[in-house]
């Protein structure tokens, strides 16, 4: 019996590269059209970037699982949220029902972390249960920041997987790992427990 589509919320501050990221799955996994609702900033923010996504980006994408994982492939429903701290009423919206999200984060911008780490609190709240991840793009030493930037965010640091929202390889790997989680959260809550992907 197939899965139904799991639904996914990439969220993030401003600038972040949340609307890159669903363009990018779009455009190199099968799947349908790239919606979005993106228009001219008007504030300061417009020294950053031009346009600004106002209620959502959506697409659906089918993600093939990696080698021995215990799923083969999974249909996502891919909602992408604004990032400005104004539309937060819709977080709250599209985060209804999520199996899981994506928190991005530019981490060569000091504000945009202190952003994302009140949007980590804030998805926190909404759904203390829903598999995350922060996808880190520009991070330029991993391995030596990992710990700091873990805490600035307000997260575990093995919840910090760095990721470029322009690259393919990039954000198919940051889907599968979440996936992977959406999918042992799933077994448990159904009752069934996995040894090497074999149910127990």
């Amino acid at each position: 019996m197939s899965r139904p589509p799991r639904k996914i919320v990439v969220t993030g501050p401003f600038g972040a590269g949340k609307t890159t990221f669903a363009a990018t799955v779009t455009a190199g996994l099968a799947g349908g059209t790239l919606v979005t609702t993106e228009t001219g900033v008007s504030d300061a923010t417009a020294a950053l970037k031009g346009s600004t996504t106002v209620a959502m980006d959506h697409t659906t994408v089918t993600v093939p699982a990696a080698p021995g994982a215990a799923w083969t492939e999974a249909r996502v429903n891919l909602f992408g949220t604004p990032g400005q701290q104004r539309f937060a009423f819709v977080w709250e919206l599209l985060a209804q029902n999520m199996d899981g999200y994506l928190v991005l984060v530019d981490a060569s911008r000091p504000a945009g972390v202190t952003e994302a780490a009140g949007i980590v609190a804030t998805f926190q709240r909404i759904a203390p249960a829903a598999p995350r991840l922060v996808a880190v793009s520009r991070w330029a030493d991993p391995a030596g920041t990992r710990g700091r930037l873990a805490q600035l965010l307000g997260t575990s640091p093995s919840a910090l997987v760095p990721c470029d929202p322009r690259d393919l390889a990039q954000c198919t790997a940051v889907l599968r790992v979440l996936l992977d989680g959406v999918h042992v959260l799933e077994d448990r809550r159904a009752g069934t427990t996995t040894t090497d992907g074999v149910p127990a």
